[in-house]
C-alpha cells in the first residue's frame, strides 16, 4: 500500500483542494514535510480552487474581503499584511472568505422567507421555502451593503449614485429588513446567530449605511 507521504504532488494538491475548513488545512501541513511543501508553493491555487468551488457569487465575496483587509489596514494594531508570509495571508483570506459566506447565506435565508411570508396570514411551511439552487438569492445585495458600510459617507453617496434603480430597490429592502430585526427587542434566533458568528447589525455603520439607501431611494423617487 502507497503512504500517504508517497503520493504524487498533484494529488496531495487536490487532496487539498477537496478541504473546505481551514483548521483542516492547517492540521494536513502538519503531517508531512512534503504536504507542508506542498502547501508553501501552492497555497493560492489550492485557496482559489477551493473558494471558487465552495463559494456562491465568488467576485462579489472577493471585493468583499478586499474592502474589509483595506478597511483594517488603517487600524494601528495591525501590521502590513505583506509583513505575513504568503502562505499565512492566503489561509487568512481563505478564512475571511468562507465566514462572510456563512454570514450572508445566514442572513439572505432569513430575508428570502421574510419576503415569502411577509403578506401571507398563515404560518410559514418549509416545504413551500424554495430549493437552495434556485432564485431568489439575495447575496450579491448583501455582499454589496456589507461593502457600502465599510465606507466612508462621502465614498458610498457617490457609489450609490451608480447603482441602478433595481439595485437601490433592492438594497433598500435588505435595509429595511436589517433595521426591522435591528430594533426587534426580542432580538431574533437568525440575528443572534449572525452576532455571535462575529457581525452584530447593532454597529453605527450598519445604521447609517442603511440610513444613507433610504435616503437615496427616497432622492431617486421624488426625480422619477
Amino acid at each position: 500500500m502507497t503512504s500517504f507521504a508517497r503520493l504524487p504532488p498533484e494529488l496531495l494538491c487536490r487532496i487539498f483542494e477537496l478541504l473546505s475548513d481551514p483548521s483542516t488545512i492547517s492540521a494536513l501541513t502538519l503531517t508531512s514535510r512534503l504536504c507542508r511543501s506542498i502547501w508553501l508553493t501552492h497555497s493560492h491555487r489550492i485557496a482559489a480552487n477551493i473558494t471558487f468551488r465552495i463559494i456562491p457569487h465568488l467576485i462579489y465575496a472577493e471585493k468583499l474581503a478586499t474592502a474589509q483587509e483595506d478597511d483594517e489596514a488603517y487600524l494601528p494594531r495591525n501590521p502590513p499584511s505583506h509583513q505575513r508570509p504568503r502562505h499565512l495571508q492566503v489561509l487568512s483570506r481563505l478564512r475571511r472568505l468562507l465566514r462572510n459566506a456563512h454570514l450572508a447565506s445566514l442572513v439572505c435565508d432569513s430575508w428570502a422567507r421574510d419576503s415569502l411570508f411577509r403578506d401571507s396570514p398563515y404560518p410559514p411551511n418549509e416545504n413551500l421555502l424554495p430549493n437552495a439552487s434556485e432564485p431568489p438569492d439575495f447575496r450579491p445585495v448583501f455582499y454589496s451593503l456589507w461593502i457600502l458600510a465599510l465606507m466612508s459617507q462621502r465614498q458610498s453617496t457617490t457609489a450609490l449614485r451608480g447603482y441602478t434603480q433595481h439595485e437601490l430597490s433592492q438594497l433598500n429592502e435588505l435595509t429595511r429588513f436589517i433595521s426591522y430585526y435591528r430594533d426587534d427587542p426580542e432580538d431574533p434566533a437568525t440575528f443572534r446567530d449572525v452576532r455571535d458568528a462575529g457581525l452584530d447589525f447593532r454597529d453605527d455603520m450598519w445604521a447609517e449605511v442603511c440610513d444613507e439607501v433610504e435616503y437615496e431611494c427616497y432622492q431617486l423617487s421624488m426625480v422619477m
